[in-house]
């Protein structure tokens, strides 16, 4: 059956037989339990994006997770899986790394001759992509990205760390297959080493405006299984309530509760808990309700359309859709119109709904459509 299956497939692809699996042959065999790296925050098996912007210190977290990792020490005050690990660090050099590696020793007392199951390659200056596109669209891995896959198996490396997206992504990041393909192939050199990939990056002007702290698309979400993000916490005047104080937050989580802090402290070039994990925000919060808001106004546009009623982007038009939703939905119901309004422009930016037009000329219309299934965040 397989050997037919590729056959009809044509000969222009090299296709591997199809892993087909009957759930019958599942009775009576014990559920595997999940693995993780750090339980509940970085899968086994799967990409996990870890945002920060610039100098909030995302490298220099990863770089004590690794350490924690490969001497079995604890991270922030969390137990991780102990196993070797493998660093590339594009934005930081071999100094940098040695003076960073020094700090985060004195914090755990231990030395560099207790570093043995961890290695890192500084690629300040070279060429970092891992995977570049055709015309097509089409993804192609680099050769770079079969050497970082080498160097993993020969360590035996099963967490490695790539910093950062926007030196190894050779695509457009506001085009989702190509996100979807880079995060799928991240994915697979996770899978070959029996581990995870950690992929930090920066988050968008709206990612940070927001709080979302994600990337340009939502595909860059939507793909991974797990996202976290460091960030200063600010005052009602913009600015960093304490220039020493970072949160680390889970804010999207396949397999385990999304939500979840951890607050940091920057002391004595490395950074410590300052306390137990706990939930990021509450029921009505301000996080909570821009995801709440954004799939109301989805919702309320969805309910729409079953009715066959189309709404507009315009200010001041009848149809004008926050209105429309808040006074025509059940989605829309307990939502101010400027809630939605701010949720309509939030997802006419991230491109999953837009302003269209149709009719002759003379009667053009506009109606406001919905892009992309996916709410960001899933």
């Amino acid at each position: 059956m397989e050997s037919s299956i590729s056959q009809q497939a044509g000969d222009d692809f090299s296709l591997a037989p199809l892993r087909l699996v009957s759930p019958t042959t599942l009775q009576g065999k014990s559920v595997p339990d999940r693995e993780w790296i750090w339980d509940g925050w970085i899968p086994m098996h799967a990409t996990t994006a870890f945002y920060g912007d610039g100098g909030t210190g995302k490298s220099l977290v990863a770089q004590q997770l690794m350490t924690s990792c490969a001497t079995g020490s604890l991270f922030l005050g969390c137990d991780v899986r102990e196993c070797k690990v493998l660093g590339v660090f594009c934005e930081d050099d071999e100094d940098e790394l040695h003076r960073r590696q020094s700090r985060i020793n004195a914090k755990l007392n231990i030395d560099f001759d207790d570093l043995a199951n961890m290695q890192w390659i500084s690629r300040v200056g070279d060429e970092n992509l891992l995977m570049t596109f055709s015309g097509e669209g089409r993804g192609t891995p680099t050769p770079f990205y079969f050497q970082i896959m080498a160097a993993a198996k020969e360590l035996g490396a099963q967490l490695i760390v790539i910093d950062t997206a926007a030196d190894t992504f050779g695509g457009n990041e506001n085009i989702r297959p190509q996100v979807r393909q880079f995060i799928s192939m991240l994915n697979r050199l996770a899978m070959e080493i029996d581990g995870a990939v950690l992929l930090l990056a920066h988050p968008s002007q709206t990612g940070k405006t927001t709080g979302a702290g994600d990337g340009g698309s939502t595909a860059w979400s939507n793909s991974v299984r797990s996202r976290l993000y460091l960030f200063k916490e600010s005052g009602e005047d913009g600015n960093p309530i304490d220039p020493d104080a970072r949160t680390l937050s889970r804010l999207k989580a396949n397999y385990a509760r999304i939500g979840e802090k951890l607050s940091l402290c920057w002391k004595d070039g490395a950074f410590e808990s300052d306390g137990p994990i706990t939930q990021a925000y509450d029921e009505g919060s301000n996080l909570d309700r821009i995801d709440t808001v954004n799939r109301a106004f989805l919702a309320g546009l969805a309910e729409l359309a079953e009715k066959n009623f189309r709404c507009n982007m315009h200010k001041g038009q009848a149809n004008f859709g926050p209105k429309i939703i808040r006074d025509k939905t059940n989605a829309g119901v307990g939502f101010d119109i400027s809630e939605l309004e701010a949720a309509m422009n939030r997802l006419i930016r991230e491109g999953r709904i837009s302003s269209v037009e149709e009719g002759p000329p003379s009667r053009r219309r506009s109606f406001i459509k919905e892009v992309s299934p996916d709410i960001p965040g899933i």
